[in-house]
């Protein structure tokens, strides 16, 4: 018995002294780490600022990317945007984040919720400073442990937990930032609506681009002209969607949208619909004859982003080609995608 209170007297000592210790640590538990990127802050805000494109570059996601199941609801972007996401790997778990605060170009903050935390936020940073050699990039974590001593205990420990993790995701935004292609066009992502729409299919030659403007002038007015005659109800601007395309050539449908097609039977006449749903956009502003270049981004927008197309890519011509200054000439180009 003697040697059984002695073992209990010793505990009640050690309990006593954690929690003595304990009390004595400080509640809020803070993470940083930072890195230098050979980027402007507005190419790498791009990166943090999209939970579903931080996970390109995410350490976590590393973990479990065939196993763990990710939603996202809200805004695509910003203030809002928010990730949730499922896992049975014991270093992933369950948990969500949401983007409460966005400075384009300098600053985003993000709660966080974890399934072993409870009801108990913790809080990220990533800030962004402009430097001469890049941006210098700060990752922090933060989180408040209460009043537990265990849990303060817990916080001392949390920089050696996740400390690695900051420094394995901040290398990869390094590497994903500083291989970025330089886009100098607007790109988006965006959902989008089918367009059903009267064609007809023509093969052009890249090596005559002057023959090109003329040959689709006629074909619009082909289309108006038939349009008008049979009562077609017209829903949009000129558009073309490219079948085929190589550097010497490409076939497109030369295209007007129309509310309904059904009952058009003129065998010169092609009926075709876009494929609806998730797309990237470019705005391109200027000539037509630099539109190949906008294209080529967008291929290496969804390349880059590693998405995978998912139908027919399209132009609509916004701006009415008669106006004089083809500066202001806008064309929205559209890529399908999963």
């Amino acid at each position: 018995m003697k040697i059984l209170k002695k073992v209990l007297l010793v505990l009640v000592i050690l309990i006593a002294l954690i929690a003595v210790i304990g009390l004595m640590l400080p509640r809020e538990a803070r993470v940083e780490r930072t890195t230098t990127i050979n980027a402007s802050p507005a190419s790498i805000y791009e990166e943090v600022n999209n939970l579903e494109r931080a996970n390109s570059w995410s350490p976590w996601f590393q973990i479990d990317p065939e196993g763990t199941v990710y939603t996202f609801t809200g805004p695509s972007s910003g203030v809002g945007n928010k990730m949730e996401w499922n896992s049975d790997h014991p270093d992933v778990k369950q948990g969500s984040q949401e983007i409460i605060e966005a400075i384009p170009n300098q600053k985003t903050r993000s709660v966080m919720y974890f399934s072993e935390g409870g009801d108990e936020p913790a809080y990220a940073e990533i800030i962004l400073q402009e430097e001469a050699n890049g941006t210098l990039v700060t990752w922090t974590f933060e989180a408040d442990m209460g009043g537990n001593p265990i849990n303060r205990i817990f916080g001392m420990m949390m920089d050696t937990f996740i400390g690695p993790y900051y420094e394995k995701g901040l290398a990869s935004l390094k590497t994903r930032a500083e291989s970025k292609p330089v886009f100098s066009i607007e790109i988006i992502k965006m959902d989008t609506e089918p367009i059903n729409y009267l064609a007809i299919r023509e093969t052009f030659d890249a090596t005559k681009p002057e023959d090109i403007g003329p040959r689709m002038e006629e074909i619009y007015t082909q289309l108006i002209g038939f349009i008008n005659k049979n009562g077609v109800m017209g829903m949009g601007q000129p558009m073309s969607v490219y079948l085929n395309y190589n550097e010497t050539g490409y076939e497109a449908d030369i295209a007007i949208p129309v509310a309904d097609a059904s009952g058009v039977t003129d065998e010169t006449i092609l009926i075709g619909q876009t494929t609806g749903g998730k797309a990237v956009r470019g705005v391109h502003m200027g000539d037509y004859h630099k539109l190949d270049d906008t294209h080529k981004q967008l291929q290496a927008y969804i390349q880059f982003n590693n998405l995978e197309a998912n139908g027919e890519g399209y132009e609509v011509y916004v701006t009415d080609p008669t106006l004089a200054d083809t500066a202001q000439w806008r064309t929205d180009v559209y890529y399908p995608i999963k």
